[in-house]
């Protein structure tokens, strides 16, 4: 896409476990509009046996982001939205300090941590208050684990803040929480959209650093006086609370037909697969199936299970780059060329979590089965989108529970919109058409949040239009059906050991 002028600028921070993006857009004509300004690696630092972020060059490159953007803005008004990743935390004490560095959500530091979790509260009744899936990465068990480890720091605590949140304070000073981002941590009623202090007292952990809880949507305020000095913005620009999880704001653009029954899938590092609700869903078949209910935009619950995805091939592509330089477009081409199903695996294997060598990983685990695993990194790329599409039938059959009804479509956003292979493969293992786009729905989500606060469109379903007439869909309607079905056949075996 490329910028075009218009009334106000919308300046987006989209920031990824893999890279930040920093893009400058608007709304013209009916149609948004968004060029890519910045851009930066991101990923973890590891000292020791532990991970972390470095929030510090985080924060440099947010400066950078707006230094950047200045010039382009002129004197038009501007607005400022920054959404990121969930479950990971900073706190800060009363002075606004930063208390320790922030731990990365693959931190080992939380193995093991829900069987001591669930021996003081169960797993039925923490599902019924707070409607999250019991995953390690999530905030409940990281801070479980941090009082054990650290027990100083939530003592002496005066604020938390995900990551969306803290950048939102370094640049405004303002402590808040978008209740998008908040509820990724096991800390949030979905129903109400209220903190359950209950469940950490329950767990012998404090609560008074959790924060005031906004709506995305909700003006936020100018930028402090250094940042504006820095940045050369001065006072035109004010920050926007958007929806400050990625998942929220990808399915907040994601282009549904109206009056259809699409489940939305937001591919990238991880595969988020699921439905937009009016409430949550806390039945015994959504706790069995391990799906989450976290808050969306206006008012909405995004219903999902949290499924491995493209982080697999990142991680490949990061050991097979140190000797051959490789992108994702090689990457596919190669893959192209492998026959498929030849190598299916569970791509939600603990061992895939955070292994040092991924390519070795995936290779036991067919060596644990007595199985000659895939050789080359076309025939890997290959069983990667294989499994990771068997995976996505596997959630889809899961969602179409009796007395729901069935899913007509898969609406795919995020960087797998570029994997057209992962694409038809999910529509040939699901049964129903895969419509891929937009690419970047986080962004465009993003500026939906901006333009629904500044009053320029009403809300997210004019949002939804506006989407549509921006982005060329491509549909990939499903084809080896009788192929995916016996691999699906041997895949669910899998999943059921």
């Amino acid at each position: 896409m490329s910028l075009e002028s218009g009334p106000a600028k919308l300046i987006v921070f989209d920031l990824g476990n893999a890279s930040g993006r920093v893009y400058l857009g608007g709304l013209d004509e009916g149609r948004l509009h968004a060029e890519e300004i910045h851009r930066f690696e991101n990923g973890p630092s590891r000292l020791g046996r532990h991970w972390h972020w470095d929030v510090l060059r985080l924060h440099a490159e947010v400066i950078e982001g707006l230094r950047r953007a200045a010039p382009l803005v002129g004197r038009s008004p501007v607005t400022i939205g920054v959404d990121a990743w969930g479950v990971d935390y900073a706190f800060l004490d009363a002075s606004g300090g930063l208390m320790a560095p922030m731990r990365h959500m693959r931190d080992p530091r939380t193995d093991g941590v829900y069987d001591e979790i669930h021996r003081r509260l169960s797993r039925e009744e923490l599902y019924r208050r707070t409607g999250a899936m019991t995953i390690q990465i999530n905030t409940l068990a990281q801070l479980y684990a941090e009082r054990r480890d650290q027990p100083w720091l939530q003592r002496e605590a005066s604020t938390l803040l995900f990551t969306a949140d803290l950048v939102n304070f370094f640049l405004t000073g303002r402590r808040v929480s978008d209740v998008t981002i908040a509820s990724t941590s096991q800390l949030l009623d979905p129903a109400c959209r209220a903190w359950r202090p209950d469940v950490l007292e329950d767990l012998g952990l404090a609560s008074h650093f959790l924060p005031p809880l906004v709506e995305p949507g909700v003006m936020l305020g100018p930028l402090l006086p250094e940042v504006q000095e820095r940045t050369g913005l001065g006072d035109r620009a004010r920050v926007v609370v958007v929806a400050g999880h990625d998942t929220a704001s990808a399915v907040a653009a994601t282009p549904f037909s109206p009056g259809g029954r699409a489940a939305f899938l937001s591919s990238g590092t991880w595969s988020l697969l699921g439905r937009e609700l009016s409430a949550p869903d806390l039945s015994e078949a959504a706790l069995a199936g391990n799906f989450t209910n976290e808050c969306g935009v206006g008012g909405t619950i995004v219903h999902h299970r949290i499924l491995t995805g493209l982080w697999l091939l990142q991680e490949c592509r990061r050991l097979w780059s140190e000797t051959a330089r490789l992108n994702y477009a090689d990457l596919d081409r190669a893959a192209a060329g492998a026959p498929p199903l030849a190598f299916v695996f569970d791509p939600d294997d603990p061992r895939f979590l955070k292994p040092a060598d991924m390519p070795a990983a995936i290779g036991s685990w067919f060596a644990e089965r007595g199985v000659a695993p895939p050789e080359g990194a076309g025939a890997v790329t290959r069983a990667i989108y294989d499994s990771i599409a068997l995976n996505h039938r596997h959630t889809i059959d899961a969602l179409s529970q009796p007395g729901q009804a069935a899913i007509d479509a898969i609406n795919l956003v995020g960087g797998g919109v570029r994997a057209p292979l992962l694409a038809q493969a999910t529509a040939d293992a699901a049964g129903v058409p895969v419509i891929a786009g937009p690419e970047e729905a986080t962004v465009a989500g993003n500026m939906l949040c901006q333009l629904i606060a500044s009053g320029e469109i009403g809300g997210v379903e004019e949002g939804r239009a506006i989407v549509r007439r921006s982005t060329e869909l491509t549909r990939y309607p499903p084809r080896e059906r009788d192929a995916f079905e016996g691999a699906y056949a041997a895949f669910r075996a899998l999943k059921a050991r």
